[in-house]
């Protein structure tokens, strides 16, 4: 039998009541435990851009032009807008571990939702199918009180 708790804003604890085959089981928990070395994560991209200004007699109009740059920017979405940083190429650098440590962070918990699925479907499937109830109330099948 499952046992869960309702969220009450307290740490939640839910323990597996059914047999998980060996393999699912050593697969979910080195997932679980590559989760402990992902460290801090920032979500959102990070760019290089190169610009042309436009004025006349600048390099960036000659021919091949030698553009303005390179611009490291951060986007992101912050309560639904988007928001735009410059950063410098150090800034830009140690984002970008971030960003990349947010993506393995989803990595790592897609994995872990796969395997969830295909452990908890196997149980599932291994627990008797429900019963169809008889006498449902609302006038649907035969009431208890009849003879």
């Amino acid at each position: 039998m499952l046992s869960a708790s309702i969220n009450t804003g307290r740490q939640v604890s839910v323990k597996n009541s059914f047999a998980v085959p060996d393999d699912f089981q050593q697969r979910y928990d080195t997932l679980k435990r590559s989760l402990a070395d992902i460290g801090y994560f920032r979500r959102g991209s990070l760019v290089r851009r190169f610009t042309l200004c436009g004025k006349a007699g600048c390099a960036c109009q000659a021919s091949p032009p030698s553009p303005h740059g390179p611009y490291f920017q951060w986007t992101r979405k912050v309560r639904g807008k988007t928001v735009t940083v410059r950063l410098t190429r150090e800034q830009a650098t140690e984002l970008a571990r971030w960003i990349e440590a947010g993506r393995e962070l989803d990595r790592v918990i897609g994995a872990m939702e796969k395997l969830s699925l295909r452990a908890t479907e196997r149980a599932l499937q291994a627990l008797p199918a429900a019963a169809r109830r008889r006498g449902v109330a609302g006038g649907r099948g035969k009431s208890a009180n009849a003879g």
